[in-house]
């Protein structure tokens, strides 16, 4: 088996009898322009050449409109099967003719000797691949960002079926606007994200030493952000080129075969052994590639300096948008808490009058535009009138901000991190479909999915649910407000001499306050 990296999460896996191209994300930007990947590829040629192409999960930068349509349409199509339909048909329109969605646990023959099967972790997949007796487990984002219990059902679930892993490739670093994007007086950016990019890796290496591969190799976190106010994230990074020293000193025990190895696009796993030919190895400094941002993206980030103004009207009707999108919205919520939330959107194309003021009175959004944030604001929510209208426009559009970081959140008042307030109103702003409603739509595809999971996967459910959304990972008042020291205590984590630290460190300037 030949895996040749692409970028990001794209590889081109050759098993000798199918080319097999996983979640194509290689040319254009993702997440409303905010997202690049870096390093670039290489060469995207032979994806030309594929006969199967995987795709974990919905999000851009595994389903990136852009690079499919480079792709033959007479590649199979293998996309995981939800009761959140569309996907299928979506496939299609972009000219794909064979769209297979694929059911959780079930085994899909590819080739006489090559196939494949998906393991559903809420929205996100894990993919195994086998071919000639080989297995290579392509965790992409479905683990490493998840609590220890759910991470250690699936290894366990993994070892049972699996208990020989060649290869396996898992993300290790963050991909959310949290916590990098929310900020409060006292949080001290730099060391807050070090440490959650310590915390990703030290999943990684959990991961790792628990299915127990032949060769591991951490992936999915390359790309970059442009914004001059959001660089500082691009250096928080924890670099792979540490991963493997990471793992052996606090993870490798006696006897432990696996080797760990950082790719770069250009670079090739021949049947477990790396052939290191990528010209980014000739660039590295101390272990980065960040100096060459500069460089591939010259155009983009001069472009960031270009702001094109809405016109007035246009901003008017914005303010009418944003009221009718929380109204929509509202009903999902505790009415009591809606009364609470007193918000404000700084929106960066409108000229004059850009602040969008908002309150909520009787489950009706109140929206006030001004010069500045009204007196008891809770936070400042910092964004532009195209994510906006993106996020309002399409079911997953709200992916911009959760993910893609076009949002910056400011909390003026710290009840509004012990509150999941910010949660609660970036989720005002977008149309993300509810259980309820995709029931609503098509009750028949919520049974077919129901009926075609094994009694496996009901058990999951039943056995992860308290924890998907629990833990220290999700608890923002920890992040928000702790100390680095006491988030690396309660997560678990060695205290980790790094040595990319700047001198000086970036605190923000928020008017914390707590208010009655």
């Amino acid at each position: 088996m030949k895996v040749e990296y692409i970028c990001h999460a794209c590889l081109l896996i050759d098993t000798g009898d199918v080319r097999i191209i996983t979640d194509p994300w290689f040319n254009g930007p993702a997440y409303c322009g905010q997202w690049h990947v870096f390093p670039k590829p290489v060469d995207t040629g032979l994806l030309k050449t594929a006969d199967v192409i995987l795709i974990s999960h919905g999000h851009e930068d595994h389903l990136h409109e852009e690079s499919l349509r480079l792709l033959p349409k007479s590649a199979r199509v293998f996309y995981p099967f939800s009761w959140f339909g569309g996907a299928k048909k979506y496939l299609r329109a972009l000219g794909f003719r064979d769209v297979q969605e694929a059911v959780t646990f079930k085994t899909y023959r590819l080739t006489r000797k090559s196939s494949v099967t998906f393991i559903a972790n809420t929205h996100d997949n894990i993919i195994v691949i086998e071919s000639d007796g080989r297995v290579l487990v392509n965790a992409n984002d479905a683990l490493h960002s998840y609590p220890k219990p759910v991470i250690d059902f699936y290894i366990d679930s993994l070892r049972a079926q699996w208990p020989r892993v060649a290869a396996l490739f898992c993300g290790f670093g963050g991909a959310s606007y949290f916590p990098n994007a929310v900020h409060v007086e006292g949080k001290n950016d730099w060391e807050i994200g070090k440490v959650r990019e310590q915390f990703f890796a030290h999943n990684f290496c959990h991961i790792v030493s628990g299915i127990k591969p032949k060769v591991a190799v951490p992936f999915a976190a390359d790309f970059a952000l442009l914004a001059p106010s959001q660089r500082w994230i691009n250096e928080v990074r924890f670099p792979r080129s540490g991963m493997k020293t990471y793992y052996q000193r606090y993870f490798a025990k006696d006897r432990d075969e696996t080797d760990i190895f950082d790719m770069y696009p250009g670079d090739c796993l021949e049947d477990c052994r790396l052939r290191t030919e990528s010209p980014y190895r000739n660039e590295l400094k101390e272990g980065g590639l960040n100096h060459l941002i500069d460089a591939q993206y010259k155009d983009e980030i001069a472009w960031l300096s270009e702001i094109d103004f809405i016109n007035e009207s246009d901003a008017a009707r914005l303010g009418e948008e944003i009221r009718e999108n929380i109204d929509f919205r509202a009903a999902l919520f505790d009415p009591e808490t809606l009364s609470r939330l007193k918000f404000c959107l700084r929106v960066s194309d409108v000229e004059a009058s850009n602040v969008y003021n908002i309150s909520i009175k009787n489950g009706r959004a109140q929206v006030e535009r001004g010069d500045a944030p009204a007196p008891q604001c809770l936070l400042i929510m910092s964004t532009s009138s195209k994510v906006l209208r993106h996020s309002f426009g399409n079911e997953w559009g709200g992916d911009a901000i959760f993910i893609g970081y076009a949002c910056e959140i400011e909390l003026l008042d710290r009840r509004a991190a012990k509150e999941n307030l910010d949660v609660t109103c970036v989720n005002l702003l977008t149309r993300y479909p509810t259980t309820r409603s995709s029931l609503k739509r098509d009750p028949l595809r919520a049974l077919e999915y129901l009926v075609r999971n094994p009694v496996r996967r009901a058990l999951a459910l039943r056995r992860l649910k308290p924890h998907l959304n629990q833990g220290v990972n999700f608890d923002r008042s920890t992040w928000l407000l702790r100390d680095p020291r006491e988030v690396r205590e309660l997560c678990g984590l060695p205290e980790f001499d790094d040595a990319s630290q700047p001198q000086t460190q970036k605190v923000t300037s928020a008017r914390a306050t707590e208010l009655p």
